[in-house]
């Protein structure tokens, strides 16, 4: 299975006006990305911004990011009151496959749940008015895991050693360069999108199911990726496998960043995930 990562500047939701925009953007990359199941969503400060506004914004996606990813029937527990939060209640849900759970689960039901400890006894939490029994141990107190229901009458689950997809995970880089060289680091090949780059030919985006890791990177409206690669002092055609456009012919001024990532997952999934 490939694996699939995602680089937008921090500034792309710094930038937004209020909270309340701030918020949805924020649920935007992370409603895309768990549409194609990316698994990375990585957060970088573009060059342009100064460091204390990426960190601010940075605690910010954080929380939002936390709020959606876990388990709707969970959050009341996990999830503190906080003013940052105040306009979460209007976003969309979610959704994910794992998410959609019984009411009453039946027995052989797959759930999330939270792991306990009561009287010296593990259990887990999957949203109920009451505990189930870990007939086996597994996963750390406070720890989130997949577990099967065996006998719902009685309390009774065991844990699922498989990987679901539970969202993408949140990453953050302080620069450009710090992100180029993570990437390089996990041996990921790296594609650019800007509208001055190239559309890709057929015999490329074939090509995209042989690779391990890609990442893609996306510049903000302000700044593309030529200008931050050369705010960064480094060359984007040097730095990256391909320049991609995938937006031709665009008839706006700009292309916002959360449409050119759903933009361009759409054209990649199909190539990537055919195998």
């Amino acid at each position: 299975m490939n694996t699939l990562s995602i680089a937008v500047p921090s500034s792309s939701i710094l930038n937004e006006p209020g909270l309340l925009l701030k918020t949805l953007r924020t649920y935007e990359y992370v409603r895309y990305c768990s549409i194609f199941g990316v698994e990375e969503l990585v957060f970088y400060n573009d060059g342009f911004t100064n460091k204390r506004d990426h960190d601010r914004v940075a605690e910010l996606i954080t929380k939002i990011w936390r709020y959606l990813i876990t388990p709707p029937y969970l959050r009341r527990k996990l999830i503190p009151i906080d003013k940052d939060l105040r306009y979460i209640g209007i976003l969309p849900p979610l959704r994910l496959e794992i998410f959609s759970v019984s009411k009453r689960p039946v027995s052989g039901e797959r759930r999330l749940g939270l792991v306990v400890e009561k009287k010296g006894r593990l259990y887990v939490d999957v949203g109920l008015d009451k505990l189930f029994r870990l007939e086996d141990k597994c996963g750390n107190v406070g720890e989130i895991i997949l577990v099967e229901v065996t006998d719902p009458n009685t309390g009774i689950a065991v844990c699922v050693d498989e990987q679901v997809y539970r969202g993408p995970i949140l990453g953050f880089e302080d620069s450009f360069t710090d992100l180029l060289k993570y990437y390089s680091s996990k041996k990921f090949v790296v594609i650019a999108t800007s509208r001055h780059g190239r559309i890709p030919g057929l015999d490329e985006l074939e090509e995209l199911s042989r690779y391990d890791r890609i990442a893609l990177l996306f510049g903000s409206p302000r700044h593309g990726l030529y200008e931050i690669a050369s705010r960064s002092g480094v060359k984007l055609g040097r730095v990256v496998k391909y320049i991609w456009n995938t937006v031709p012919r665009q008839r706006v001024k700009t292309v916002r960043t959360e449409e050119a990532v759903i933009i361009t997952l759409g054209i990649v999934n199909m190539f990537l995930r055919r195998s």
